[in-house]
């Protein structure tokens, strides 16, 4: 049974739904497995031809669960990661299409698993942060391929909210749509890829992820996640995870992790 995530399997388009709204759809390490088996169901079944993703509530997702990770230990954190990666391979590498239903908010890691989507539907009232750098860690380059150098930047050494509109503007999405008509165009595209070639979007698919592959993609995502685990365990991680379950400001550092004797 799943506990995070929801799979509506009505028709050929499924929707999966990450349903804890009780923290804004943050992820923990749970999130991530269920995603990754939710992925699954959707390539092994003839019967879906499309995937929607999306958050329960206004939220998409606030991105990590910073409860679970300050107070998971060097394994758990390492195991989340890995699991981390998995599920945005998993949803980008799909033999189907995917939707991403921004219905809200995208944080972090929320932003990572909405771009990991073919097509990105974002509500005009939603916006997109990278807020990794006041945690202590690092977003890295993720979307140079996308935004470019500068705008890149912009969003990992900043944090700033980029509302959807500039998103859109930016290249980061597809569509920034009023609320009244957020679930039909999300609909309309979903259906439209539904009604495509199989094999065709498959192989699409795959040339598209084989260039990213060819200019890098893979490899930043493969180096860039254990930077973020040892950056997740150095007192600057900790002690943001620590300041904002206290509600308070934190104070970096900049000190490397302990060395045990």
């Amino acid at each position: 049974m799943s506990q995070h995530i929801e799979i509506d399997k009505r028709g050929a388009i499924w929707r999966i739904v990450i349903n804890r709204p009780e923290v804004k759809n943050a992820h923990d390490l749970q999130t991530f497995k269920e995603l990754v088996a939710a992925f699954d169901q959707v390539e092994a079944d003839p019967g879906c031809r499309c995937a929607v993703l999306t958050g329960a509530g206004d939220f998409f997702s606030a991105g990590q669960d910073l409860r679970f990770t300050a107070q998971a230990d060097a394994m758990a954190i390492d195991d989340y990661g890995r699991w981390n990666v998995a599920a945005r391979q998993r949803i980008q590498r799909n033999f189907k299409p995917v939707v991403a239903g921004v219905n809200g908010p995208a944080i972090g890691g929320g932003v990572y698993l909405a771009t990991a989507c073919d097509l990105v539907v974002a509500v005009d009232t939603s916006f997109f942060q990278m807020r990794e750098i006041q945690a202590g860690n690092h977003s890295g380059g993720a979307f140079l391929f996308t935004v470019g150098r500068a705008r890149s930047l912009e969003l990992s050494l900043l944090g700033g909210r980029l509302p959807a509109a500039q998103a859109l503007e930016w290249g980061l999405i597809n569509r920034c749509v009023a609320a009244d008509g957020f679930e039909s165009t999300v609909d309309e595209l979903a259906t439209a890829l539904s009604e495509l070639p199989p094999l065709a979007i498959r192989y699409t698919k795959n040339a598209t992820n084989l260039l990213l592959d060819m200019a890098g993609f893979s490899t930043h995502m493969e180096a860039g996640a254990p930077m973020q685990r040892y950056l997740g365990l150095t007192p600057d991680g900790r002690e943001a995870k620590r300041a904002f379950n206290e509600r308070r400001k934190p104070a970096f550092t900049g000190a490397f992790p302990r060395v045990a004797d």
